[in-house]
């Protein structure tokens, strides 16, 4: 059996903040221009990979909803 080449791309999860948010519903209570989401991300073994991300922009979590998300492994 031959040997597949490693792709990093089958590794791929699509994961965004509103996959996130199901799961940790404690997430909607924070204002984000006073908390970083992605500190909080980061204490629930996620991360914000969104080149777009920008910490502490705004207040509602209603805005950060469709950034990329992934896990911290």
């Amino acid at each position: 059996m031959a040997k597949k080449p490693f792709n990093p791309d089958s590794f791929d999860i699509d994961l965004k903040v509103k996959d996130v948010v199901v799961k940790f519903p404690q997430l909607l209570e924070f204002d984000y221009k006073e908390v970083s989401l992605n500190e909080e991300l980061t204490k629930l073994n996620y991360e914000v990979v969104s080149p777009v991300y920008e910490d502490k922009k705004y207040s509602s979590i209603d805005e950060y909803l469709e950034l990329d998300v992934d896990y911290i492994v």
